[in-house]
């Protein structure tokens, strides 16, 4: 919107023009060039191509000797010529779409470190790379251009952050830190595949660093916080991946985080705390530390209980709406039962069936120690492996389409929005077709999953869908690993 001073400005400017169309008095009293005053009618634009082409053809009479051959213009003349936008304008706008001012907001800070006149090289090298890396994800089969210029700002990027590491005064920067989790992010993007955890943590390493470089600084203000918050989750999800514990001294920092986060206001944190816990458990499991079997039962069943006791206290807004397809043909093939659920936000379901992910993995650890020991606790867990499973695939139809009026449904994957919703659906639908019995549940995600593929064009609906048809079943970090990791977390 135009400020209101500038307006009065003008309406003053145009009060005083006396609209003399040779030039006005005004300006040659100033000394300032005026082509003169220009009516409304004369301003209007109008399309000249007859009379340019008949101007072309009077000056070609003119000047043409009678021996010169004729020159016969086309009917159709075209001025215009098409504009090519880059790939990183693309990217970029597409990044901050979904994950600075959209459904994810896990980068919001970026959006408050872009508004200087001129933000620092590192910081928009490092959102070049991941941009561009985020939009090749998405593609079937991404340009080698696009992959390329990718890699050419990532390098870009590494050096550019290096140096300013050594400046004393940069190296603490917000900007800073922003940049390594961009850098951090790419790698994820980039190479999605599973290595070593000395590999997979490298950026995740050096942003620990910086980390305890700024002391205080972490949390003085908004964005330091949400900075400090972003690390602190996506270590989280790195631990997981690599079977390793949180560092003693980020679960330190969570604490220090937690006074400034209250559950009813991000119940996300509040999950992510309980995710810490978790995965060290998890961890201890599976090195040894913990192998009594009646322990590993009962600290599983507390964690489970914590998760249902964490959905029970989230407020109402939280909770789904249920919508009958009746003989709708396009929700029939959707819909695993004929009905399925509204959120309402694409966020509140994302984040409850990050929920139903953890309680499923803890359901298959209490499943698998139960046997043979103890058959009724067997037969609950599964019911509610079941029941977690099925709420998963409730909740995946609304990211692809639309009602109108009348009820009728149609596919919607055209907006960014929607394409990144589904794409949030793919790790929780595969963990639900791995650990449901239920065959027709398998069959119906499979089938899901390559409608998505094929209307929507997201190739990684299609890649989900391959791994489930594997004889052999694909390790679910494997997959999430494949997905981009937390590139798809909100």
């Amino acid at each position: 919107m135009v400020p209101w001073t500038m307006v009065a400005r003008y309406q003053q400017s145009l009060t005083d023009c006396d609209l003399r169309l040779d030039g006005c008095g005004q300006c040659c009293r100033a000394g300032i060039s005026c082509f003169g005053y220009r009516t409304q009618e004369e301003l209007r634009f109008r399309d000249q191509t007859q009379f340019v082409k008949h101007k072309h053809k009077v000056q070609l009479r003119r000047v043409r000797p009678a021996n010169w051959p004729k020159v016969t213009l086309e009917n159709h003349v075209h001025f215009v010529q098409p504009v090519h936008i880059g790939w990183d304008v693309l990217a970029k706008q597409d990044f901050f779409t979904n994950f600075v001012f959209g459904l994810a907001k896990s980068y919001d800070a970026l959006g408050i470190l872009y508004q200087t006149t001129k933000p620092p090289d590192h910081l928009v090298a490092s959102v070049d790379a991941a941009s561009l890396a985020f939009y090749a994800l998405r593609q079937f089969a991404p340009p080698t251009s696009m992959t390329k210029l990718a890699t050419e700002r990532y390098v870009s990027a590494l050096h550019l952050v290096n140096s300013a590491l050594a400046d004393p005064v940069a190296s603490l920067a917000d900007e800073t830190l922003q940049s390594i989790l961009l850098l951090d992010l790419y790698e994820k993007l980039v190479s999605r595949k599973r290595t070593s955890a000395e590999s997979w943590m490298r950026h995740m390493n050096g942003a620990i660093s910086l980390i305890r470089a700024r002391g205080k600084e972490n949390l003085q203000t908004y964005v330091g916080r949400r900075l400090t918050q972003r690390l602190y989750t996506t270590l989280v999800i790195s631990c997981a991946i690599s079977g390793m514990r949180i560092p003693v001294e980020m679960e330190r920092l969570r604490a220090d985080l937690s006074r400034h986060f209250k559950i009813e206001d991000d119940p996300k944190w509040a999950l992510t705390t309980l995710n810490e816990q978790i995965i060290n458990f998890t961890s201890d499991v599976q090195a040894g530390n913990i192998s009594c079997r009646d322990q590993i039962l009962a600290r599983a069943l507390d964690f489970h209980q914590s998760t249902v006791a964490l959905e029970g206290i989230l407020p109402s807004c939280w909770q789904p709406s249920r919508v009958f397809v009746g003989d709708d043909a396009l929700g029939r093939q959707l819909t695993l039962a004929g009905s399925y659920d509204i959120y309402e936000g694409l966020y509140f379901a994302q984040v409850r069936n990050v929920i139903r992910t953890a309680q499923l993995n803890l359901l298959l650890m209490i499943e698998r120690y139960a046997r043979p020991h103890d058959p009724d606790l067997v037969v609950s867990a599964r019911v509610s492996i079941e029941k977690s499973a099925h709420a998963i695939c409730d909740s995946f139809t609304q990211y692809v389409v639309s009602r109108d009026e009348k009820g009728a449904l149609s596919w919607d994957l055209a907006s960014p929005m929607q394409q990144l919703g589904a794409y949030t659906v793919l790790f929780p639908l595969y963990s639900a077709a791995q650990a449901s019995r239920d065959v027709r549940l398998r069959e119906w995600a499979q089938d899901v999953l390559g409608l998505v593929a094929d209307v929507g064009g997201l190739a990684m609906a299609q890649k989900t869908a391959d791994a489930l048809k594997q004889s052999e079943a694909v390790p679910a970090w494997d997959v999430y690993t494949m997905l981009g990791s937390y590139a798809i977390a909100a």
